[in-house]
């Protein structure tokens, strides 16, 4: 400890008398420090943190899954019969099942939406937190005239209820149906682990839901239970292995081909998101790798100039290993100061990528709580240390190994040969190259996606037009007659209000199963998919979606009509890929793999082809089914008004053609399209706009290397150039040897980092659109960026060599 202090002290006096070189240092660890702790704090929020539940990894999803025409699995909901069956394996404390549910409040004057779950009781006790307030449901209240009980959110306790202690036993009118409020949730309570619920309410099964045929036609339930004690993840698996088999056996008809996955409940969280964060993390941590590099090019140029302080410690008795502790000291001191200042920026950060995520509406899970809690510090802590050593290590040792007479001997014109300290540094220089250029590849691979993505068209024109989401209580509206004539009445006074072009409303939004006539016939369980959409005769027109070949929907496509459909582009290259499906016929089969029944099997007639509309998946078009709204009328619906005025100019009149309707019916979920688009684009621009960050930061770093080795070169060489330059040797001469030691660190470093980015590119191939992830116009781009600011950085001190006088140098050797 005695000697530990006695270098801490040395190193502090080291620094004082440099404070240039050390606030350089320090800097440019904090630079990296603070924006690795930034996105790992991001990551620790997101991925590392623990669900807010006791025993958290004891919490799992379930979900019921099938291979889908070789297109990969999809994973569905469990159908009530299922999950009764896996409540009974034996190796669940709970099993909890629920549907998200919205629900109108309609007591009072001002008409409210609000977002709900319909639950099993098993549910929130699953989770281990108690209400605040009162309980949660009893097993009784999940029958069907027992469940007029409600758990409210600690958010509607507080604005609509006004923090009522008594409001236990009070009521509350959802969808007109009137709820006695048992419970109140605590403030804290997050329910799938960042969304604060308004409303529980019990969810009642029916009957058919219950029966065998429900075990085909209601995978919508989701699903989560909580393992008992000692049960594994790999041993429920193995279970659930072993009941999808029975299952298949049992009830071929409904289960063949469908297995049940189990999954850690927080992985599930954020099951999409792990990859890119990884991928950023990487990215921020080869920045931190640059700037410890430039960090130890630093202290190999300082080191030069105390090789006589070092050889003179050796003379009086230093060992080399004390040495090495002294230079390692300082090293480590550079890093505590750069981690500390490094915390700092890490909390800019952090409020830096809050605000971003905001603005891009990115939502990731826990996202809105990124902090620097323990795991981040203990992080920087780790990352301080780790770097201290690593930008330590090499200029430590290579000053400590220094020999001692030649050092001691040298003076006067005598010339130095530094040719191994000049190889080391050179090498960190193509290092930190190569890093750079593997961070340009990948931002550059993106940057090329999003411009491909962003010329591919839609199928819809975002522009002026505003969308809102209602809801009919189905207590009010209970037949599909009444459900009709309500939008039948409101579209066209939706198209009566000034500055609106045209109107239309869309429901559906499921997976059907259907068969294509002329297509052979699949296995049950296996039949060819397709996303359902019921849409009113303008909708098409108002979402600027063109009709490609065929009609589009008319008044006349009614209940009296002939069903019909349209197809989208990408449904008739899949299942009409040598014929017109105009005028063929589709019959949509009573099952839905997400969702509730469609009832009988149904034939529809073509009639129509749409142009292809991306829907959540920008990468690739989906197929898509259209029906007539009035043909499949539904109580929720998706709103689109075209206007030729600014859109949320209509909104409030909008919202009157509601209440003139309906008063107590609420209007929600108001936003343009374009903010729909920028949010789906979002996903895309956040980690794009983060490497290329990194990736500038990177560039900088590098710039700065190569042009602080080139300047130490120069500078160390001086009396070599100016004896050149007194022999004979031209200006031009010396502005090319310097430029070639430039060239040739900068040639390596480029053939170093395209080795780094095509193995780069198989962690990126995933992620790309339109280019391959080797794209070469990519490659060759960020290649030239590189070398011409590794060249301008090497110009600069190239032109200073020029400027060398033979005879103030020598005079003054």
């Amino acid at each position: 400890m005695t000697s530990f202090m006695r270098n801490l002290r040395y190193a502090v006096r080291v620094g004082a008398k440099n404070p240039g070189f050390a606030a350089v240092a320090v800097l440019t660890l904090a630079l990296g420090i603070g924006a690795t702790a930034a996105i790992f704090s991001l990551v620790n929020a997101i991925i590392l943190r623990p669900l807010p539940y006791p025993n958290p990894e004891q919490l799992i999803g379930l979900g019921q899954w099938r291979n889908q025409q070789g297109e990969g699995y999809t994973q569905t909901g469990v159908s009530a019969p299922n999950v009764l069956d896996i409540a009974k394996s034996g190796i669940f404390q709970q099993v909890a099942y629920y549907r998200w549910s919205g629900f109108n409040i309609t007591d009072g004057n001002r008409p409210e939406s609000v977002e709900g779950i319909k639950a099993s009781v098993e549910l929130l006790p699953m989770f281990g937190v108690k209400p605040m307030i009162g309980r949660s449901f009893l097993p009784e209240e999940t029958e069907a005239g027992r469940d007029q009980v409600a758990v409210i959110g600690y958010k509607l306790w507080q604005m609509r209820c006004g923090s009522d202690p008594a409001i236990l036993g009070k009521g509350m009118e959802l969808d007109q149906r009137h709820y006695t409020i048992v419970g109140v949730m605590p403030a804290s309570f997050r329910f799938t682990w960042d969304q604060e619920m308004d409303v529980f309410v019990p969810l009642v099964l029916t009957p058919e839901e219950r029966s065998e045929a429900g075990r085909g036609t209601t995978r919508d339930l989701q699903t989560q239970a909580r393992l008992k004690n000692g049960v594994s993840i790999a041993q429920a698996q193995a279970r659930m292995d072993v009941l999808a088999g029975a299952l298949a056996r049992e009830h071929p008809l409904t289960n063949k081909g469908w297995g049940i996955k189990v999954e850690p409940l927080h992985a599930a969280y954020h099951r999409q998101m792990k990859k890119p964060l990884m991928i950023m993390l990487g990215a921020v941590l080869l920045v931190l790798l640059i700037a410890c590099v430039n960090v130890a090019n630093l202290l190999l140029a300082r080191a030069t100039g105390r090789r006589r302080e070092i050889a003179i410690r050796v003379s009086i008795g230093a060992t080399h290993r004390q040495l090495i502790a002294q230079l390692l000291t300082e090293s480590l001191l550079l890093a505590t100061l750069g981690g500390v200042l490094g915390l700092l920026f890490a909390y800019i950060g952090d409020r830096l990528l809050t605000l971003t995520m905001a603005q891009y509406h990115i939502t990731f899970p826990n996202a809105k709580i990124i902090s620097i809690d323990w795991r981040v510090l203990l992080f920087s802590i780790a990352v301080t240390m780790a770097t201290g050593i690593i930008f330590g290590l090499a200029p430590s040792w290579a000053t400590a190994k220094g020999g001692l007479s030649e050092t001691l001997k040298e003076s006067g014109l005598s010339i130095s040969s530094d040719g191994g300290r000049r190889r080391l540094r050179n090498a960190l220089v193509v290092c930190e190259m190569a890093l750079a250029l593997v961070l340009l590849t990948g931002a550059g691979l993106l940057v090329r996606t999003f411009v491909e993505l962003a010329n591919i068209d839609l199928g819809i024109d975002p522009k002026n037009v505003v969308t809102m989401g209602i809801s009919l209580p189905a207590y009010k509206y209970k037949s599909a007659g009444q459900q009709s004539e309500f939008y039948r009445t409101l579209i066209p006074a939706l198209e009566r209000i000034p500055g609106v072009k045209s109107a239309g409303a869309a429901a559906g939004g499921s997976n059907v199963f259907f068969q294509p006539e002329g297509f052979p016939p699949a296995a049950s369980g296996h039949e060819p998919t397709a996303n359902y959409k019921i849409v009113t005769p303008d909708f098409l027109h108002a979402m600027g979606t063109r009709i490609v070949r065929g009609r589009g929907f008319t008044d006349q496509d009614n209940q009296n009509a002939p069903p019909v459909a349209l197809v989208s582009e990408t449904a008739v290259k899949r299942y009409w890929p040598d014929s017109n499906p105009l005028g063929s016929h589709l019959t949509l089969l009573a099952r839905v793999y997400s969702g509730q029944s469609s009832g009988q099997s149904q034939p529809l007639r073509v009639v129509g082809i749409v142009k292809d509309v991306r829907n959540d998946d920008l990468w690739k078009p989906e197929s898509d089914i259209y029906v007539p709204f009035e043909q499949a009328p539904g109580p929720s619906v998706f709103l689109a008004v075209k206007t030729s005025v600014p859109p949320m100019n209509v909104v409030s009149a909008a919202r009157q053609a509601v209440l003139s309707l309906d008063e107590e019916q609420p209007v929600d979920r108001v936003r343009t399209m374009e903010e729909n688009i920028s949010e789906t684009y979002g996903a895309i621009r956040f980690p794009m706009a983060l490497l290329w960050i990194f990736s500038v930061l990177a560039l900088s770093l590098s710039a700065v290397g190569i042009f602080g080795v080139m300047s130490y070169t120069v500078s160390s060489r001086t009396k070599e150039m100016a004896i050149r330059l007194a022999l004979g040797a031209s200006r031009g001469k010396m502005l090319e040897l310097v430029l070639r030691e430039g060239l040739i660190v900068t040639a390596f470093g480029v053939a170093l980092g395209l080795a780094g980015g095509l193995i780069l590119s198989r962690v990126m191939a995933g992620y790309v659109y339109g280019i391959t992830a080797t794209d070469p116009l990519t490659f060759i781009a960020t290649s030239l960026l590189l070398a011409g600011v590794a060249l301008f950085a090497t110009y600069i001190p190239a032109r200073r060599a020029t400027k060398v006088d033979p005879l103030v140098t020598l005079r003054y050797e």
